[in-house]
């Protein structure tokens, strides 16, 4: 992708083929994005994911309005400070 008017023009076009919201797909889009950087990174195997997108994604639906992503972290610690050095890290991962 090579700037964010190419994004908003295919994310435009999909919503369109699928007859769904392109607020859906952007949202999907970046839960998808974020998801591919946590698999990528050393914390693969402490994220679990749940809940509404895990089964959207199982199923394919695509016209879940779903806002979020539900998961949990296991083998780590959890607080404020160790969760935003986790995401700094996995957000920075380029794709």
């Amino acid at each position: 992708m090579k700037n964010s008017m190419q994004l908003k023009a295919i994310i435009k076009n999909v919503a369109k083929s699928k007859n769904i919201s392109a607020q859906i797909v952007l949202q999907n889009y970046m839960l998808e994005r974020l998801l591919e950087r946590i698999s990528s990174s050393r914390y693969q195997s402490n994220f679990i994911l749940k809940g509404g997108f895990l089964i959207a994604s199982i199923v394919g639906l695509d016209t879940r309005a779903t806002m979020d992503m539900d998961g949990t972290i296991k083998g780590l610690k959890v607080n404020v400070e160790s969760i935003s050095n986790m995401l700094n890290e996995v957000c920075a991962i380029e794709m």
